[in-house]
């Protein structure tokens, strides 16, 4: 098992879409089923800028900084008998290398590289997220302290805290997708605000052999600082039912094939 790693996240942001379950389902691997809120599917953008990760215990001076970002959807899904929630993860990018080179092999995670810019001042931010084969390429500015959910499926940002807080424990498959990893993000403290979100680009979400027109949009931005956290390698893993290997289905075939290279 992998040692429990520990940092901060210094800030976090997440792009959420709500979508149509049925179109949804078509991309998941057995057994992962669908989560559904207000009837949606709810899929999302995950962009974390980690600070001082580093097995626990040992000082912060000898973590690692990196940006990363998942593309990711709410889910249940069987494990010791019950039904359980958490998220199913189709990809992760970052910037760092040996994050790249060892995700999938040392540790839980395969990720893809990409380039992240990123300017914040007192009103707000901006990302462009260039991923290296542009399948999950995102761009989006945003102002703090916006309307609070306005639009959103979520009726309150304590109902948006509460759904997003059960997706903790987070899925992907293996490097060669014949099987599932999974890690849980725990967190010490969970303090979501309300983003205003003009977001330009979203290539994952709107590349229509996943997503064909009018199965997604735009649900509402949320975002996160200044968090201590710990990384746990989950040993209750569902198993991938026959049939279901990530690349099976034709609208992921772009994705698959990255993820098995």
């Amino acid at each position: 098992m992998l040692p429990v790693l520990q940092g901060v996240i210094a800030r976090r942001v997440l792009l959420n879409f709500r979508a149509d379950p049925q179109v949804v389902q078509r991309l998941l691997p057995g057994p992962f089923e669908v989560e559904t809120y207000q009837g949606y599917a709810i899929v999302g953008v995950c962009l974390i800028r980690l600070q001082q990760v580093r097995p626990r215990r040992l000082p912060a001076r000898v973590g690692f900084s990196s940006e990363n970002m998942a593309h990711r959807v709410a889910v249940h899904y069987p494990t010791a008998g019950k039904i359980k929630r958490g998220v199913f993860i189709w990809r992760r990018e970052t910037d760092q290398r040996l994050v790249r080179i060892f995700g999938g092999r040392l540790f839980p995670g395969v990720h893809h590289g990409a380039k992240f810019l990123t300017a914040e001042a007192g009103e707000g931010i901006r990302m462009n997220v260039k991923s290296d084969d542009g399948e999950t390429d995102v761009s989006f500015s945003a102002s703090y302290g916006g309307a609070c959910l306005s639009g959103s499926a979520f009726k309150s940002l304590d109902e948006a805290s509460q759904f997003f807080q059960q997706g903790d424990c987070g899925f992907s498959c293996s490097l060669h997708g014949h099987a599932f990893e999974g890690m849980r993000l725990k967190i010490s403290q969970w303090d979501l605000k309300p983003l205003d979100v003009r977001l330009q680009r979203a290539a994952f979400y709107f590349n229509p052999s996943r997503f064909p027109d009018g199965s997604v949009e735009f649900d509402c931005g949320l975002m996160m600082r200044a968090i201590p956290h710990e990384w746990h390698q989950l040993r209750e893993v569902p198993v991938l039912l026959p049939g279901s290997e990530f690349g099976h289905s034709p609208e992921m075939a772009a994705t698959s094939a990255t993820v098995a290279e």
